[in-house]
């Protein structure tokens, strides 16, 4: 399993977390709140922020076409926990004068 490049390429005010979770409430006909999910835990889902210069927007994209259908370890420096994902798609870029935002979406396995 591949280390996500987090250390080379930094990350930008903006990277979130968010939970991924299928819980949903009902309430039944006499009232009573009933509370189900299909799946048994939840997930993170991480969005990454990236301020690249060119050599480290190439190094992203051969971490992405390397890795792009398998299992990396993201360490997410908020909790210092590694954490096993997958990319949910392409990394998307917009470009400045010389630099390049980057967004990436990992999901956590």
């Amino acid at each position: 399993m591949a280390d996500y490049p987090v250390t080379t390429l930094g990350l930008r005010i903006g990277s979130t977390e968010e939970w991924i979770d299928d819980v949903v409430a009902d309430r039944t006909v006499n009232g009573a709140v009933k509370v189900r999910a299909l799946y048994s835990g939840k997930k993170r889902k991480f969005l990454l922020r990236h301020l690249l210069n060119s050599s480290q927007r190439g190094t992203l994209q051969t971490f992405y076409d390397t890795n792009r259908l398998l299992v990396v370890t993201l360490l997410w420096p908020v909790d210092s926990v590694s954490y096993s994902c997958v990319f949910a798609r392409a990394p998307r870029y917009s470009h400045r004068s010389v630099l390049t935002d980057a967004d990436v979406e990992l999901w956590q396995t």
